[in-house]
């Protein structure tokens, strides 16, 4: 009997990968792939993309539980294979190629670079809303998917929520000095 959730998992965490690889080219591992053993007593994510970012992949329906699963998760992964980053990545299911697709998470104090997030929300579906929103309600201002980092309060663990664009921005950023050093 087919376990469809674990199917659904994989095929996300399969789609996941090009998406790490085509933002942040520069960085990516040769053998950029998802880890093969879930659920292994040392997890060290689901990703094998960035050589210092544990990458923690969820596609649930309950949207809120997927993004503190994937922070949490993320941060305890990182712990396991040392590494600096801990980023959980959440896709919006149903959304279009040119919408916003992927959410990444991460824990307060574990963004790439210090960031003051732009807005709070204590429920789950306004932070998707503004999260998501390229065009702005009228006479709002339109934040850009680089900044549009904003900070899921309410019930369970808080949250930084944004653009997978913006983490890979902050990534960036983070490593400039890294490769100005190489360069």
């Amino acid at each position: 009997m087919a376990n469809s959730s674990k199917d659904k998992g994989d095929r996300f965490e399969r789609e996941s990968v090009p998406v790490l690889v085509n933002l942040l080219p520069e960085f990516a591992l040769d053998k950029a792939m998802r880890y093969l053993g879930a659920g292994r007593k040392e997890d060290v994510g689901d990703l094998y993309v960035l050589p210092d970012a544990a990458v923690q992949v969820k596609a649930w329906d309950n949207l809120g539980g997927a993004i503190r699963t994937a922070v949490a998760g993320s941060v305890v992964q990182a712990g396991h294979g040392d590494k600096e980053y801990a980023l959980g990545m959440v896709p919006i299911l149903g959304a279009r190629a040119h919408q916003v697709r992927w959410l990444a998470c991460v824990a307060p104090g574990r963004w790439p670079v210090p960031v003051e997030p732009v807005a709070e929300f204590a429920l789950v579906s306004k932070a998707l809303k503004w999260v998501k929103d390229d065009t702005g309600p009228y006479g709002f201002r339109v934040w850009d998917r680089l900044e549009r980092i904003g900070l899921l309060g309410g019930p369970g663990e808080p949250a930084l929520i944004a653009p997978i664009e913006a983490w890979a921005a902050a990534y960036r950023q983070a490593h400039s000095g890294v490769l100005q050093l190489v360069a």
